[in-house]
């Protein structure tokens, strides 16, 4: 028998394929990583839990899918599942969460992952402290430039001592 998910609130689908078990329904893992892409779509929370639940079973197949993502999806599956593995689980994960908290501007992976090294403490507090810098030299750069590029319109009618961030 092979099943599909339908679409975004085929519950029932994802239940069947869950109830399989494991390692049984290994065929349909892919099947289910892609329907975790929008943390908002009704099966997305089992499918998160069954992830969760897993743990390093399926730990390859969650890094691999994160890091072929888009951004948006990438920080979904930091959030979702990889936030909420045990700290051995998460020990598998620290080289991908140093890479992507070396990834300044991308759609909050770089937040995501450094909030999960420091809180867990999977990295040395001089390892945080320069991703952490490094990421902070880039934003405030950032903020800068876009001030610069933008003085004459955010400081129209607004006199710098009373403009407010």
């Amino acid at each position: 028998m092979t099943l599909r998910i339908s679409d975004k609130c085929d519950q029932q689908s994802v239940d069947d394929i869950i109830a399989i078990g494991y390692p049984e329904n290994s065929e349909y893992i892919h099947e289910l990583l892609s329907w975790t892409c929008d943390p908002n779509w009704p099966i997305a929370g089992s499918i998160y839990e069954y992830f969760r639940e897993l743990g390093k079973l399926e730990l390859r197949s969650v890094l691999q899918t994160a890091e072929t993502a888009d951004l948006d999806w990438r920080h979904t599956l930091i959030t979702q599942i990889i936030s909420e593995y045990d700290k051995e689980t998460l020990h598998e994960c620290v080289e991908y969460l140093k890479k992507w908290a070396a990834q300044t501007g991308s759609e909050e992976c770089d937040i995501e992952s450094i909030r999960i090294l420091t809180e867990r403490e999977l990295i040395s507090t001089p390892e945080i402290a320069q991703l952490a810098k490094r990421n902070l030299f880039v934003y405030n750069l950032w903020i800068k430039e876009t001030f610069e590029a933008a003085e004459k319109a955010i400081y129209y009618n607004v006199p710098l001592s009373e403009h407010k961030l």
